[in-house]
């Protein structure tokens, strides 16, 4: 019996409803071709560059990343503001939030207490390595689980197949309450996420995912961005590695996903409490005599 799941789609009433019921969903033709192409040329030519420097990172995978794509082209930051696609982060997350960078699950998420009101793991020593699947929760489907806080996006600068390595989702794994076990899931519904270049996949943090095998001769490229609930650390800091001459033309909306704009008290310094910036310091210590 085929796998119920989302299918790419314009219309953004059906991608919430895929996000509440699968977890992620798929958005049809968000970029245009030519956004496509100027979005490939300048990471192609920030790749050379970065080989050149010796500067890149080449993950265990050998997987080759560009990382802090904010301070690397006008086409990164443009990106964050498609309309069709942040209303559907909103959805997940709610009117305001931080970009943080590379996509992520809420592993490091404190599981809710069990019914004995049991806090299962101490916030502070959870680690990627060691607190994922069963053995944390204990069941699937707990009465109790976390919300999402994490809502992530994969721009498809290359068509999406199975067979180059598309992202893969066990749909409904949002709902389990969960990380998945590396040995005990790794036989559950995955399913890739397939589309021609130009579709992004939404999934939120809770969501089981990982990257397909590309068992093609060819590449794949996609560009990935992660936003997190204001309460959360973010995974890069902006607020220190933004350049100044991004900083210098940036938008208030790009300052408040970036950081730069306090919520509910997070992130203000002293009395500066609707937007902080750099070179902005809490008063030192003083004197009564200095004072005046």
């Amino acid at each position: 019996m085929p796998i119920s799941r989302p299918h790419a789609t314009q219309d953004l009433e059906l991608a919430k409803e895929n996000m509440d019921e699968f977890g992620y969903c798929l958005l049809a033709n968000v970029l245009s071709q030519a956004e496509v192409s100027a979005i490939r040329t300048r990471l192609s030519e920030q790749m050379e560059a970065e080989a050149l420097l010796r500067k890149s990172t080449i993950s265990r995978n050998k997987k080759q990343l560009v990382r802090f794509l904010v301070n690397k082209g006008k086409v990164f930051r443009d990106i964050l503001f498609h309309p069709g696609f942040r209303e559907v982060v909103d959805h997940v997350l709610g009117s305001e939030y931080l970009l943080s960078s590379f996509h992520t699950d809420q592993f490091w998420m404190p599981p809710p207490t069990n019914e004995r009101k049991e806090t299962l793991v101490k916030p502070g020593s959870i680690t990627r390595a060691v607190h994922k699947g069963h053995h944390v929760i204990g069941e699937d489907n707990p009465r109790v689980i976390s919300p999402a806080v994490v809502c992530n996006a994969m721009w498809m600068l290359d068509d999406f197949t199975e067979d180059n390595g598309a992202t893969i989702f066990v749909p409904g794994s949002h709902l389990m309450g969960r990380q998945p076990d590396l040995e005990l899931d790794k036989d559950a519904d995955w399913v890739p996420a397939v589309g021609p270049a130009g579709t992004v996949a939404v999934f939120e943090g809770r969501t089981w995912h990982s990257t397909g095998l590309n068992v093609s001769d060819q590449a794949r490229i996609g560009l990935s961005t992660n936003f997190c609930a204001p309460q959360f650390r973010q995974q890069e800091n902006f607020q220190l590695g933004t350049s100044p001459e991004v900083l210098a033309e940036a938008s208030e909306e790009l300052l408040a996903i970036l950081g730069f704009k306090p919520w509910q008290g997070y992130g203000h310094i002293e009395n500066n409490i609707e937007w902080v910036a750099r070179g902005q310091y809490a008063l030192g210590e003083l004197k009564p005599d200095q004072g005046i």
